[in-house]
């Protein structure tokens, strides 16, 4: 509760500076995206899933800010989501949630409190993604679903990692702070977590665990060599009596093409694996993520208004049979600024304790999205 409390006294100093320096203006941002797709189950891995799905997405972004004056300015930010046909209900509520943030940028750099993501999840680098599945949390599940990420009303179980970013807190309330030396192209950010548990991270709400806090470092840096850009991250963190993880990625940029990827690491000791392993009544292996790495690569090329990414993405549970193999072209295409093109096929192979826990199958989706 101080840890917390602490987060609600920084939030409100930013609230009240930004209220007494005059002004403020505002903008409403917000998105929809719709995706039809057709599932081509392989042999006995179809697990009497619907073939035809059509999930929606809407998201809605409020913000206020105010330039208090050349070296200063304070934001609040409010990012509400919501989905319709989704596999796994994993917004901080569900179907649905929001993004609650106060922003500081000063000269000594940038301050946010509130719901957001982790700084080593926000400056990570990986493959090119084209934004129709997406590589890391991959929409595939949606359409052929993966046993070893489970987030409904059965319950919540990771098996497996499911994004090479460190997303293990997902959005909890957290004091993150930016700032960029004077030397190189570089940037860094820390994150303290008080309560690691959020609906839209890897937590289960009954895991003993689940409420203890979390620190988090991130590095960023982007270098020109020569026609060429580099871009490259490095996290860390550790989650108390959860886990320790590691994130690192490389993006190469040349002329439209893009060649990135990344990996993440999670450690636990054997002995408190083990244990939250055998909980009588909680699903077998809900928290192997917690022992567990992730890779993935990806080859992008970007012309005008086409994008067209071929990426892969890979999980596994270290000494456990839990595995995710996913392969995926995609592509869109930007009719105007406000109305793009989707579409995607993709192969996802999950492997679990045999076949009964394992899914695989290919998916073939198109879908349009809207900004408005």
């Amino acid at each position: 509760m101080i840890k917390k409390a602490a987060i609600a006294v920084i939030c409100s100093v930013f609230l009240g500076t930004a209220a007494e320096a005059g002004e403020l203006t505002f903008e409403a941002l917000g998105k929809a995206r719709t995706l039809f797709g057709y599932v081509h189950p392989q042999a006995h891995h179809a697990r009497q899933q619907a073939r035809y799905h059509l999930p929606t997405r809407f998201s809605l972004n409020l913000l206020a800010q105010y330039d208090i004056n050349d070296s200063y300015q304070v934001g609040g930010y409010l990012n509400i989501f919501y989905g319709l046909d989704q596999e796994l209900k994993d917004y901080n509520h569900g179907s649905w949630g929001e993004e609650a943030y106060l922003v500081l940028d000063a000269p000594f750099g940038r301050v946010v409190g509130g719901q957001s993501f982790n700084a080593a999840h926000q400056l990570g680098v990986g493959a090119p993604d084209a934004g129709v599945l997406g590589v890391n949390q991959s929409d595939l599940v949606n359409f052929v679903a993966n046993p070893n990420w489970q987030r409904n009303r059965r319950g919540t179980a990771y098996r497996t990692l499911n994004s090479t970013d460190i997303n293990t807190d997902g959005t909890a309330p957290k004091i993150t702070y930016y700032f960029s030396p004077d030397f190189g192209n570089f940037m860094f950010g820390f994150s303290f977590v008080p309560d690691s548990y959020s609906r839209d991270g890897l937590l289960n709400r009954h895991a003993p665990y689940r409420n203890n806090a979390g620190y988090i470092a991130s590095v960023y840096h982007n270098q020109e060599l020569g026609n060429v850009s580099l871009s490259a991250s490095l996290g860390v963190a550790r989650f108390e009596d959860i886990d320790d993880e590691l994130s690192a990625g490389v993006s190469l940029y040349y002329k439209g093409w893009t060649l990135g990827g990344s990996v993440r690491r999670t450690f636990v000791s054997h002995k408190q694996a083990e244990l939250n392993r055998r909980i009588p009544h909680w699903q077998e292996g809900f928290d192997a993520y917690r022992d567990a790495w992730a890779a993935n690569v990806g080859l992008g090329y970007e012309i005008g208004p086409i994008k067209t990414v071929l990426s892969c993405f890979y999980s596994k549970a270290v000494g456990q049979e839990y595995e995710d193999r996913i392969i995926q072209l995609s592509g869109r295409y930007q009719l105007d600024r406000n109305l793009e093109l989707q579409a995607a096929v993709a192969h996802g192979k999950f492997s679990g304790d045999g076949a009964a826990e394992s899914n695989q199958g290919y998916a073939f989706v198109t879908g349009i999205g809207f900004k408005f």
